[in-house]
């Protein structure tokens, strides 16, 4: 489930990040070791260099998996596990490798460190498995485990920032009416949701991520409703973060909601350090690939239910909403205001529900698919 992304942190740090992607790193061998009392498993692999990692586990077909900083890596010494039953290494995506183990059965992380240079000048990430019998009561005292799929719904714009206004109708009206909906749909399949604003109130978009972060949200959904110069414009869109927009369009789009910041104050480009941080960089991949399987799932959704949707529905655009690096997050135009049928659309509780059951609908899809990962 998406909230064992919680549990799993980005090792050792180190200090000189401006040579950490320069180096060649090779993972040069595993060793694992069990011990009967207390009943766990010390897993260490042998390093050239000291790296960026992530460690967690999985409770489906448990597995503990361990994504590393490294270029290559060397074949592994065969093993002898009563915990371990298999190995398995993807190295598919450019300059980060995957190592999977197998597990007979559940395990948690008790600690992952890494030890000073041995004497063969390698480097010693540590992972300390354990389970059995102490499983649960550690598990306990360690971990509040979560009962619920989280998402935050956050309703665009609000309070001194009214959004795009067309025929009487304002944008931060229909997102707000929107999200209130949406969170009614999914309170109803069983999940737990929280709204950013619940009135007409300003909020920057910093705090929307933040108050994401404060809910422990495994998703995160920004309601929108566009409006462009051509009227003929309409239909649903998804937008995920990408660092170059996708389109003339969609950059324009990202530029303007970016800005929503400078009407109260704020700074917007005080915010751009955290998500351009070398040391968040793995974090930001995975959160990077689950925003895209989301924004499928969505469109596929949307198309099955026939609700009119833009040529592209899926798009990317530097978004300052969307730069939560550890949560998957998406932005939804709902429509174009700017077009007369879209706009007496959303403006219809009837009407405007089509879209969000369709949305609702991919909120659950996705929710399961991340819960057997």
């Amino acid at each position: 489930m998406r909230n064992i992304y919680k549990y799993f942190f980005l090792g050792l740090i180190f200090i000189t990040l401006n040579k950490a992607y320069t180096k060649q790193n090779i993972i040069d061998n595993v060793r694992i070791s069990d011990k009967a009392e207390p009943a766990s498993t010390r897993i260490v692999l042998d390093l050239t260099n000291k790296t960026a990692y992530s460690v967690f586990t999985l409770d489906n077909n448990p597995r503990l998996v361990i994504d590393l900083e490294a270029t290559s890596y060397r074949r592994f010494d065969e093993f002898k596990s009563n915990i371990i039953k298999n190995i398995r290494v993807n190295n598919n995506d450019k300059g980060v490798i995957r190592i999977v183990f197998d597990l007979s059965k559940k395990a948690f992380i008790e600690k992952n460190f890494y030890l000073k240079k041995n004497n063969k000048n390698l480097f010693r990430l540590v992972i300390d498995l354990k389970y059995q019998n102490n499983i649960k009561t550690v598990v306990k005292k360690k971990i509040k485990k979560k009962k619920y799929f989280i998402i935050t719904v956050d309703a665009g714009h609000g309070g001194l920032d009214p959004g795009a206004v067309r025929y009487n109708y304002r944008e931060k009206d229909i997102t707000l009416l929107a999200a209130k909906e949406l969170k009614s749909l999914l309170v109803k399949k069983g999940y737990k949701v929280y709204l950013t604003r619940e009135k007409d109130k300003f909020i920057s978009l910093r705090q929307r991520r933040e108050l994401a972060k404060k809910y422990k949200s495994d998703l995160f959904i920004s309601l929108h409703v566009d409006s462009v110069k051509k009227k003929a414009t309409r239909g649903t869109s998804i937008y995920t973060l990408s660092d170059k927009a996708s389109d003339k369009v969609t950059a324009m789009l990202a530029e303007r909601e970016n800005k929503v910041d400078l009407i109260a104050g704020i700074d917007i480009g005080k915010v751009d350090n955290e998500v351009f941080s070398i040391l968040l960089d793995l974090q930001r991949r995975d959160t990077k690939n689950a925003s895209a399987s989301f924004a499928e799932i969505y469109v596929e959704k949307i198309r099955k239910k026939g609700y009119r949707a833009l040529k592209r529905p899926h798009r990317h655009a530097g978004f300052a909403v969307l730069k939560s690096p550890d949560i998957p997050s998406v932005l939804i135009e709902l429509g174009f205001l700017s077009n007369p049928k879209d706009a007496k659309n959303l403006s219809n509780k009837k009407s405007r529900m089509r879209v969000l059951k369709a949305l609702a609908e991919a909120i659950a899809s996705y929710a399961k698919i991340r819960s057997n990962i």
